[in-house]
């Protein structure tokens, strides 16, 4: 299994990852796309609604079943396995960006693939998306960027990750350089 490529998609909320991946997913053979707030919210269930608001202990526990359950996925698909998810976040019950990624996720994802993008467009497709509850403070998102970039290229370093940076989300050459690196 080891030939099998574990990568996650990093980014901040709103900076377009999934919408990205969506417009790639029929070009994508032999990529299995998992998005991991989708599965911590299968695995959480009621108590997604207020994730942020759990002990560190039980989110802790949530996010290593998370990573358990993509040992599992792609045990039994035999494919590369990319998730959509976050080395850091904003923990909306302190305000402060802190890093969420576990020595689970550590040893689990051998590549991170870190998407940026301006804070004004993080914060217009923030605010064009009224499904999602996300803080439309400019020097937040800013803030929540910083701690993205900083926290991702720390544990590339540390885990001996490869890191790869994508251009920026309204870049047009973006989802093409995501394909080639996906690419076997």
């Amino acid at each position: 299994m080891s030939e099998r490529r574990r990568i996650c998609l990093v980014g901040v909320r709103g900076v377009g990852k999934s919408t990205l991946v969506r417009s790639l997913v029929e070009s994508m053979h032999d990529v299995d796309y998992v998005v991991g707030s989708a599965v911590l919210r299968e695995l959480a269930g009621p108590e997604f609604a207020r994730f942020d608001h759990l002990t560190p202990a039980r989110k802790q526990r949530y996010r290593e079943d998370a990573i358990r359950w993509m040992e599992d996925r792609q045990r039994a698909t035999q494919m590369h396995i990319l998730c959509d998810g976050h080395t850091a976040l904003l923990d909306e019950s302190t305000g402060r960006v802190t890093p969420v990624f576990t020595d689970l996720d550590c040893r689990f994802f051998r590549e991170l693939i870190l998407l940026e993008a301006p804070v004004e467009l993080v914060l217009s497709r923030r605010a064009s998306d009224p499904r999602k509850r996300r803080n439309l403070d400019p020097h937040v998102i800013a803030s929540e960027l910083q701690g993205e970039r900083e926290t991702c290229a720390r544990l590339a370093r540390e885990w001996k990750m490869t890191l790869h940076r994508l251009p920026p989300a309204d870049d047009p050459e973006v989802a093409q350089r995501l394909l080639e690196l996906l690419a076997p």
